[in-house]
């Protein structure tokens, strides 16, 4: 049951809902508008009675009884609050696609102001273990970067994809925060300082992470799908047709136990046990949730679950509230459903031409051809496959593929496409039966493709092509070569179990040959007695897949490696020079737009004295000249956005290359190689930059 709502008739950002006490006792709400204003909402502020007009107007933070507004100028990327530093009162920090804003409300005044080329898509203030105090942790395009309390940047680390979500928790229990990534590519990571301690790939992009203590975390991702993970392994997912707005953790029922909350853009607001995923009580907005935060906004001591609505909407619950559990009807609906599967399970095995499935069996193999992963399916002697339901992760489109042939044939092939390096587990119901019947018996089966699935093996050409000997990476993992036989036969499908010769003039030695499936290009693994590891690849990225799960699966925590891949340095070399001649673009159009300004509040001080004076001609005259000013002024900021632009791709690319050079590493190399290429790209040296991507 609802404590109190209100409405603050404004339009807010979906995600772009936090509360703080900025007086340090009394609880606001700040949610940020589509036309980057702020909003701040605070049904505890005392009036001021001594506050002028012309202070008022002095000020960028104007109230306006229990509400207020901050103009930022530009769309806002990101919101939240916390403590910074020694004082007690929370501060509001605000990213943009330029700038990080830390702002004192109550005071209303700028705490700082520190600009960012990668921009702030999204913000936690926090306590990481490795750092003493709570700090700002900002993601970016391709980046993560933490703040102190002045706004100094003070730690920086690397990111393949956009940054969505940020969260903390304690994931390997040793009594320190660690920092969970979420990011556009689908990866949800734990980053200790450099170290990567764990990573997983979801579905679709990641949009909301938060901590639910006990090693476990809650996330959610763009296509609907929420879930929760404890100590790396997944307990539950559920997907729906809507998008999440927001996650948010509270004591819904005053159990004592927190249960994870969920907005919806259909307005629908459900509360789930955090171990199973049910859903024990929902409520349901008129319009799509912005946000849902946890706030004392009545003072009584407690926090209460606040839910805004992207219509200004506001609901408060209490801890104990009276939610409306699921309706009657659809708990009837269940049941029937139940009853009628239940019905027809009876009648199947009551049939008299049941006894005919004794014994029937159904092969299933991996095998690649045709330029695919397959599923091979073969029924028994005297049995026909009439469908199969494939269920595989970020495989199909939907997840499900349904295949159902016209007539039913004794063996079934299908394809698989998966777009990435990753082990997929495919789920596979097959529905076998005689030829005419309409009786069917369903086999249930579970296998994992690969994580090199769509590298079939191929015979070692006869003239080895030169640029390919010329191209990849060579590491000594310093293992018996029989452990990478084991993990190859692990990583691909193979006809039959790749072995070691352990004698000849081949002993200890493994060539191995693949063709890519998804751009037809040929690749080499090649490893000796003596453990050095060599990758004759022109794919980056495909090299860094290889070292990263053989060290994994090794247990190798440091690996250093040479790299060689031309077209990624030239790459990745332009685009540093690109970035040099956008900064300095970037400075002149800044120094245009100063001496712009500044002539134009000479005109508009002009302008004014002659509306004073009441001479009409001068007034027609700078007016003129106002609206020219306003004219170039418009043009140089379409210049400077869409250089802005360019300059954060060029960022993002560079970026991007980091993290491949730095896969190709592990460990403390891995993170040196972070460190120096990033110092190579901030001192504009391409050639240390080059020598950072080959020898790390």
């Amino acid at each position: 049951m609802t404590e109190f709502s209100l409405n603050i008739q404004k339009h807010i950002k979906t995600g772009l809902v936090v509360s703080g006490k900025f007086d340090g006792s009394h609880a606001c709400l700040a949610a940020a508008t589509p036309g980057g204003t702020i909003l701040v909402h605070s049904p505890h502020r005392q009036p001021q009675i001594d506050f002028s007009d012309h202070k008022q107007s002095s000020k960028r933070l104007l109230w306006s009884g229990e509400l207020a507004e901050l103009q930022i100028g530009t769309e806002v990327k990101s919101l939240c609050t916390g403590r910074l530093g020694e004082d007690e009162r929370d501060t509001l920090l605000i990213g943009t696609i330029s700038h990080v804003l830390a702002y004192h409300v109550e005071d209303n005044a700028d705490v700082f102001y520190k600009e960012m080329s990668d921009s702030a898509n999204c913000m936690i203030v926090a306590k990481v273990g490795w750092l003493p105090n709570q700090v700002v942790i900002v993601g970016g395009n391709s980046s993560v970067t933490i703040l102190d309390p002045q706004g100094a940047e003070i730690f920086w680390m690397v990111m393949g994809g956009i940054v969505t979500s940020l969260a903390v928790l304690d994931f390997d229990g040793d009594g320190e925060n660690e920092l969970l990534v979420g990011t556009t590519d689908f990866e949800i990571r734990v980053q200790k300082q450099d170290a990567m301690l764990w990573e997983t790939k979801e579905t679709a992009a990641i949009v909301a992470l938060i901590d639910l203590s006990n090693r476990q975390f809650a996330y959610a991702v763009e296509n609907g799908t929420i879930g929760v993970y404890e100590a790396g392994q997944r307990l539950w997912r559920v997907k729906s047709k809507h998008k999440v707005a927001s996650i948010e953790i509270f004591d819904i029922n005053g159990d004592g136990v927190s249960e994870l909350i969920t907005g919806w853009s259909n307005g629908k607001v459900d509360a789930r046990i955090q171990n199973t995923g049910e859903v024990m009580f929902k409520i349901q907005l008129s319009s799509g949730v912005a946000g849902i935060v946890e706030a004392d906004y009545r003072r009584t001591g407690k926090p209460d679950l606040v839910v805004v609505s992207v219509h200004g909407e506001v609901r408060g619950y209490s801890s104990g509230s009276a939610m409306q559990a699921p309706e009657p009807g659809e708990m009837m609906r269940e049941l029937l459903a139940k009853k009628q599967a239940l019905q027809i399970e009876l009648r199947q095995r009551a049939a008299t031409g049941s006894s005919m499935y004794y014994g029937s069996r159904l092969a299933i193999s991996l095998l690649t051809k045709r330029g695919a992963a397959r599923v091979a399916l073969a029924a028994g002697p005297g049995f026909l496959v009439y469908c199969a339901i494939v269920f595989a992760e970020g495989v199909f489109e939907g997840e499900t593929l349904v295949t159902h042939p016209s007539h039913p044939q004794g063996e079934l092939e299908i394809a698989l496409y998966p777009a990435k390096n990753d082990p997929v587990d495919i789920h596979v119901k097959v529905y076998v039966g005689p030829p005419n019947t309409d009786l069917l018996q369903v086999f249930e089966i579970t296998r994992q493709l690969p994580r090199f699935c769509m590298y079939e093996l191929v015979p070692k050409p006869q003239q080895i092509p030169e640029e390919l000997s010329s191209k990849g990476v060579v590491a000594d993992v310093a293992e018996r070569p029989q452990r990478i036989a084991i993990w190859l036969n692990q990583s691909l499908i193979l006809g039959e179990e790749l072995e070691v010769a352990e004698n000849g003039p081949d002993a200890g030695n493994i060539e191995v040959w693949l063709r890519g499936m998804r751009d037809n290009k040929l690749h080499c693994f090649k490893s000796n007695a003596a453990g050095k590891l060599t990758i004759q690849t022109d794919d980056s990225t495909l090299a860094g897949d290889i070292i990263q799960s053989l060290a994994m699966y090794l247990g190798v925590r440091e690996l250093t490696s040479e790299a060689v891949f031309p077209e990624e340095e030239n790459r990745m070399l332009e685009a540093l020079e690109r970035v040099k001649g956008l900064k300095e673009v970037d400075a002149r159009l800044q120094a245009e737009a100063a001496g712009s300004a500044t002539l134009l509040k000479n005109v508009v001080i002009r302008l004014e004295d002659a509306r004073i004076l009441g001479n009409i001609e001068d007034m027609r005259k700078r007016l003129m000249q106002l609206k020219t000013i306003n004219g170039d002024l418009i043009r140089e900021h379409e210049i400077r956005v869409n250089s802005h632009r360019e300059l954060a791709a060029c960022l993002k690319e560079l970026n991007i290359g980091v993290q491949r050079a730095a896969r190709l590493r592990v460990g403390k190399a891995a993170s040196n190689a972070v460190a120096r290429c990033r110092a190579a790209i901030q001192d504009e040296n391409s050639k240390a930059l080059a020598l950072a991507i080959r020898h790390g």
